[in-house]
């Protein structure tokens, strides 16, 4: 059975919301035996000034956004179903708000949209043998974004990595669920030195939306995706669809799930499962201090994206 080596990298973007620290990961997944590699996740570019306009305007959009003229002549963009209707020619060729945000200097490079045949699925998510080889697959995720996928890497002839991408943003989005439950108590070795040592779950269940004494508490997720307009995905109904697929994964044994904003997969993996806990509020009160507090740039905040000069185009 064909595998591929998978390895998370740093890519150093740190974002603090009210409630919420995330951070960006990137994978690289590498067939050996083909010799070929895949980024999966590409991050944010460090020169923030060579953003789009419209990136700089809604800082939401830079996180997976990268320095694609920098890859090798032989590296390819590999995007979703509907990508390059929506969003080529790319900025700066095309002026238009949308049309130019994750586009900026495409014709360096070539651009591979995937087709998904309706009739291959993993998880009813429809699917794309990438290297048609069984050891990386592509999942159709449009939820969060138009063109937006998620990746299952075959790292042993029986276990897996899903790669969640923005599917969602935090764990609490798809745990606990009935099949994994809220562990009481907590395990020691997933929470940071606030808590009591044993941890019962009705620490951080208070948070739940159904109330700490609520078995619902201890078997379904502590976020649902927002109904306001002003959210991270395209279209709402249909992310919360893709989370409740999610589920299914995370509940296989032999499928471990990363999603690119989860901040204890650069720690120790054994905390990935509900390390998430630890930035839940606390005692009525914000959780952990924020990882970062604004923009900051060779060691300066940026207060005002628009001011900042492009130097490539």
């Amino acid at each position: 059975m064909n595998t591929v080596r998978l390895r998370a990298i740093d890519a150093k973007t740190e974002r603090a919301y009210v409630n919420l620290n995330l951070m960006s990961v990137t994978f690289l997944a590498e067939n050996e035996r083909l010799g070929k590699k895949v980024l999966f996740g590409c991050g944010a570019r460090k020169d923030f000034e060579n953003f789009s306009p419209v990136v700089k305007a809604r800082l939401n959009l830079n996180d997976h956004h990268d320095a694609p003229e920098k890859y090798p002549s032989s590296a390819e963009n590999v995007v979703g179903p509907e990508f390059e209707n929506n969003f080529m020619p790319g900025y700066p060729t095309d002026q238009k708000p949308f049309s130019s945000t994750p586009t900026l200097h495409q014709s360096y490079r070539d651009i591979r949209e995937i087709f998904f045949d309706k009739l291959f699925k993993i998880g009813n998510f429809r699917a794309h043998d990438y290297f048609g080889d069984g050891s990386f697959y592509l999942l159709n995720t449009p939820s969060h974004a138009i063109g937006h996928m998620c990746g299952l890497d075959r790292t042993t002839p029986m276990t897996f990595v899903f790669l969640g991408d923005n599917i969602c943003h935090f764990e609490g989005s798809f745990r606990p669920s009935p099949t994994i439950p809220l562990p009481g108590p907590i395990p020691a070795s997933h929470l940071d030195s606030y808590f009591p040592i044993p941890c019962p779950c009705s620490i951080s269940s208070v948070a739940h939306p159904a109330g700490p004494k609520s078995e619902e508490s201890k078997t379904s997720p502590f976020f649902e995706v927002t109904l306001f307009a002003q959210s991270t995905y395209l279209d709402r109904v249909e992310a919360a669809k893709s989370i409740k697929k999610l589920q299914r994964f995370d509940e296989n044994t032999n499928v471990f799930v990363c999603i690119d904003h989860d901040s204890t997969l650069l720690k120790k993996q054994e905390k990935a499962q509900w390390g998430w806990l630890n930035e839940l509020p606390r005692d009525g009160k914000p959780g952990p201090l924020m990882l970062v507090t604004g923009v900051w740039k060779n060691g300066g905040l940026v207060r005002n994206f628009t001011e900042l000069t492009a130097s490539i185009y």
